[in-house]
């Protein structure tokens, strides 16, 4: 934002304000000069326009304090969501790459990964890294991906549109556990990384990004895999003041509101059929370790219930009821 559109916006909320006091004095003025003749000094214009400045003086120094939300995708502090893209939008970071993985972070963040995965090594955890940086066309891709499975307001819940994704920031880490136990789940929260993450994570300067109940304020749904790199100090600074996401740190927790969608993701969800691109395994649980109900052909067509774990759906197929990976359905 230039130095002329900001200087044009205090003016203008300046004007609001001493228009929105000026109108509560005068309302204040006629109520006062009805109850008591003492109340009629109130009425004169030094004292309204004194009360006037006092308002504006109090309001104005609010404004002063409450600090700018950070914008620069260089800085850790970085905050990158649907009411905050990228600036520019095609944002590259420098980048290191994690060794074993191919995987690139930003230079920090690879840094305090390399710390963090050794420190967990040491407590007898290997955490996978699954992934890192990715580019705005890698993001577009992604998100054109999850649109044709899901429809766009689920798409929009799972994943950020390209230019509003942290991940482009490399600030950002998935992780995972070697076996793929609920990987991508939210029952990845009590695996054996999922705990470690959970307890530790923030001691190496990485916060849970995306947490339980906060989609509202996110915009996703919980992510128990995804944490994103501030740094210690303010990792331990946002425990300290118990912001619950990065939007409350900044005082910005208010509901992101994405581009409307046609339908919602409950009703094309629950009146939908797709079809199987592959033999694919119906489930009892929404992952591979659960016990297969039945092996569907491929071309099976199967209805969907509308209720989605990660990447996995339920589904039904004539009495049965069970769960599918989506990535096999069309």
């Amino acid at each position: 934002m230039g130095v002329f559109e900001r200087t044009g916006s205090e003016n203008y909320m300046r004007k609001e304000l001493r228009l929105s006091a000026l109108l509560a004095t005068a309302l204040l003025t006629v109520s006062l000069s009805f109850t008591s003749g003492s109340a009629l000094a109130l009425s004169t214009p030094s004292t309204s326009v004194q009360l006037v400045d006092s308002v504006l003086v109090s309001q104005s120094q609010q404004l002063a304090n409450k600090k700018p939300v950070p914008r620069d995708p260089a800085k850790i502090n970085v905050l990158v969501n649907k009411k905050y893209p990228l600036i520019p939008k095609n944002y590259k970071p420098k980048t290191s790459t994690i060794s074993g993985t191919g995987i690139e972070l930003q230079i920090q963040t690879a840094t305090a990964y390399r710390k963090l995965a050794k420190a967990a090594k040491k407590d007898g955890v290997n955490i996978k890294l699954t992934s890192g940086y990715r580019s705005y066309a890698t993001q577009s891709y992604l998100m054109d991906k999850y649109t044709r499975q899901y429809g766009s307001a689920y798409a929009q819940r799972i994943a950020a549109k390209p230019g509003t994704s942290e991940h482009q920031t490399g600030l950002t880490v998935d992780v995972g556990n070697y076996n793929r136990k609920c990987a991508l789940q939210a029952c990845f929260e009590s695996t054996q990384v999922g705990r470690w993450m959970a307890k530790n994570a923030s001691k190496h300067g990485f916060i849970l990004r995306y947490p339980k109940g906060q989609e509202k304020v996110t915009g996703y749904n919980y992510e128990p895999w995804h944490f994103r790199y501030v740094g210690t100090e303010q990792a331990k600074d946002m425990a300290k003041k118990k912001s619950k996401t990065l939007e409350h740190y900044y005082g910005v927790a208010s509901s992101p509101k994405p581009a409307p969608t046609k339908t919602s993701p409950k009703n094309s969800s629950s009146s939908s059929t797709k079809v199987t691109t592959a033999n694919l395994n119906l489930r009892k649980s929404a992952n591979t370790s659960s016990a297969v109900l039945l092996t569907a052909k491929k071309g099976t067509k199967v209805s969907l219930t509308g209720k989605k774990s990660g990447t996995w759906v339920q589904v039904k197929i004539g009495t049965r009821t069970g769960w599918m990976s989506s990535a096999y359905l069309r």
